[in-house]
């Protein structure tokens, strides 16, 4: 899912690992230190439609891949409105049935 991350100065494009109702695990090509909040737009796909959802997260842990020069950093999900959380979670349960 394709993510897009914001912080003082800086907004970059974000490939999900993972996530889940509390959190997402992105690749990032820059290093983003430990606890530092972030803004996050997400693209929820719903079918032939999409949702974004707005979230405000912050970074519980991060790790180098020396291989490529990418960041792996974890987001806690700080602050997320009940609507966007429904949508995320509804996509999430969706997700976890058909596998």
């Amino acid at each position: 899912m394709p993510f897009r991350l914001g912080h003082d100065g800086f907004e970059i494009e974000a490939t999900s690992l993972n996530i889940s109702y509390h959190g997402a695990m992105f690749l990032v090509d820059k290093d983003i230190k430990l606890m530092t909040q972030l803004s996050l737009g997400i693209t929820v796909p719903d079918g032939s439609k999409s949702h974004r959802v707005l979230a405000k997260g912050v970074v519980v842990r991060k790790e180098s891949d020396t291989r490529t020069g990418k960041f792996l950093i974890a987001v806690f999900f700080s602050d997320i409105k009940p609507k966007d959380e429904k949508i995320l979670k509804d996509f999430i349960d969706g997700r976890i049935k058909r596998d």
